[in-house]
């Protein structure tokens, strides 16, 4: 048994989880089991086939390329293309698939590794020499797996992802998110898509950890605390007792998700919307456990998560109903896909871009491609008849660029003959939001989306965990600009709702208040604590406290201050909810 090891890196999502190392991506080594379902026994077996011919052309063109050069024996590579054709590796490869139901990367492992077992225990130096030769072939197998089939794929036990390299979103969307307990990633911020998405599954989150291939090896067991930003690879019996007597109050957690599934009001009698943000379909069941008062933010790029090809109208039309039918009466805004930055599908032929954040990405990609442009508006349009539903459009610069995206979809609806529900803007580029009050009476909501603002505001990359420090909701300046945003939107009778993580974060809801927003979108579970702080803040007090932050001109200072607020406004109830308290 080989001794614990302890890695550092930055807590990206809180909380602790653990389970067995499981290396996204790699195929040169042992993981995790995976599961299949029955139905799904013969497609696994047709890919298996499929890729052996593939892997037979690769190695037969390699022989044809080569010709009479010595680089490449031809002979080793007549041994690769008898290994693919070996009756017992594909029988083995079939048997396991079909009466283990592991899916195709895991059964192509297994068996692989049991043969070199066999080859390395052999007594000859040629049955020996045959074990590379095996290990050849099933990197060339597996590389041909990442071609995404679509499916999620399932664990028998609890895994802890390892990414060795950015954190994306299909790394939680490709697997069964009830069994990945925790991430270790290379890199990736606090606010990047991948983050959001886990703290919305509550799934712990470690970025920046160095050394992880020499550290960690496939199946280990390992222990995430993302709140102190530790690693333990094979933790300890002692190690092991201390965080299991750790964890938030399930009890707490489940009376307020009781107490608030209902409108919430300040004690002076103020409503405050606390909407939900969602990714999937089966999001919405969790949103409405948690009291969620609509859908404030529908993410819709994410059902292109594991594709080979853009959905088709009618399967758009199917994801959008299945979202609306859940909600029912409340009101729901879908967010037109947010192609680009670190949400790229892959079949999806972008071009090569320095800052992909910065470039072809959401409505720019539309306004050039307008048949996908159509094709989700249409399967829009058509799910929400007979629901009450809105449109928002990402990533926003110019009136003239929002004007060509407002013509467009109207001239959709009228072409299917179906009204053109309200249509909004998520204003997250600077110049769109310094320029808000032009915008007002072309679009009938707005939304805030602080992520991306705050990016761009600060020129501090989201995802790059060695900026993080510049990524700051409570600078003084950014905050000049919410108050600014959401006092041109109340003072046009506009409706806003901030769908960022400083929305989400309880330590910011007294502030936003007092700040004068009416409407919140957050992940679902922290709906119930955002809505126990607003039963507990007036909206005059926190609206008269928050006027005087001009004068405050350092982030240390905006952030001793607003803890101050919190502290003589709400009392004691923020150490009674189950949060980190922290700014």
């Amino acid at each position: 048994m080989r001794k614990e090891i302890r890695l550092n890196g930055l807590p990206v999502v809180s909380g602790w989880g653990m389970g067995a190392a499981y290396f996204v991506g790699r195929a040169v080594q042992p993981s995790s089991t995976v599961t299949i379902a029955r139905q799904d026994v013969g497609d696994e077996i047709m890919r298996f086939n499929e890729i052996r011919e593939k892997a037979k052309k690769s190695y037969h063109q390699l022989t044809v390329d080569n010709g009479g050069s010595s680089t490449i024996d031809a002979s080793i590579l007549n041994i690769y293309q008898h290994i693919l054709d070996d009756p017992a590796f594909i029988g083995q490869v079939v048997e396991t698939i079909s009466t283990k139901m592991y899916d195709l990367e895991t059964s192509i492992r297994m068996v692989s590794e049991d043969f070199i077992k066999r080859f390395e225990s052999s007594g000859t130096a040629y049955f020996k020499e045959r074990s590379s030769d095996m290990v050849e072939v099933c990197e060339k197998l597996i590389s041909y797996l990442y071609e995404d089939d679509g499916r999620t794929k399932t664990f028998i036990g609890p895994v802890v992802l390892i990414v060795l390299r950015s954190f994306t979103p299909s790394d939680i969307l490709s697997y069964d998110k009830a069994k990945i307990k925790a991430v270790i990633t290379t890199s990736g911020g606090k606010t990047s898509h991948a983050a959001i998405l886990a703290r919305s599954y509550s799934i712990p989150v470690i970025s920046g950890v160095v050394n992880i291939s020499d550290s960690i090896r496939p199946g280990d067991p390992v222990l995430v605390d993302a709140e102190k930003g530790v690693v333990y690879v094979r933790p300890t019996v002692t190690v092991l007792s201390r965080y299991k007597k750790t964890g938030i109050d399930e009890e707490v957690v489940n009376n307020l998700k009781a107490k608030w599934r209902r409108p919430v009001y300040t004690t002076d009698g103020v409503q405050i919307e606390v909407l939900a943000n969602i990714s999937l379909p089966d999001d919405i069941v969790e949103a409405n456990d948690y009291g969620a008062d609509g859908i404030g933010l529908v993410r819709t790029e994410y059902l292109l998560s594991n594709r080979k090809e853009m959905p088709s109208e009618d399967l758009q039309y199917e994801y959008y109903h299945r979202i609306l039918d859940k909600v029912g009466k409340r009101h729901c805004v879908i967010r037109l896909m947010d192609i680009g930055g670190d949400k790229i599908p892959q079949f999806f032929d972008m071009p090569a871009e320095f800052n992909p954040f910065m470039g072809w990405r959401a409505i720019r990609i539309f306004l050039e491609r307008k048949d996908l442009f159509e094709t989700q508006v249409a399967a829009i349009l058509k799910a929400g008849v007979g629901y009450n539903y809105s449109i928002m459009v990402p990533m926003v610069t110019t009136l003239q660029e929002w004007l060509e995206a407002k013509t467009f979809i109207v001239q959709v609806a009228r072409k299917i003959g179906i009204p053109v529900p309200r249509l909004g803007v998520l204003f997250e580029v600077p110049l769109a939001i310094l320029e808000m009050n032009t915008f007002m009476r072309e679009i009938d909501f707005a939304s805030v989306g602080t992520n991306d603002l705050i990016q761009y505001l600060s020129a501090a990359d989201r995802n790059n965990a060695k900026v993080n420090y510049l990524y700051n909701p409570v600078e003084p300046a950014f905050l000049r600009i919410i108050r600014n945003t959401i006092k041109c939107a109340n003072d046009n009778g506009m409706s806003l709702s901030i769908c960022g993580e400083m929305a989400g974060n309880p330590m910011h809801t007294v502030l936003l208040v007092g700040l004068g927003l009416k409407r919140f979108s957050v992940i679902p579970r922290n709906i119930p604590l955002i809505k126990e702080i607003i039963a507990n803040v007036s909206y005059a007090e926190a609206a008269e406290s928050t006027s005087h932050i001009d004068a405050i001109e350092s982030t240390e200072d905006m952030a001793h201050w607003l803890k101050t607020l919190n502290r003589r406004l709400l009392g004691n109830v923020l150490q009674q909810l189950p949060i980190s308290v922290d700014v």
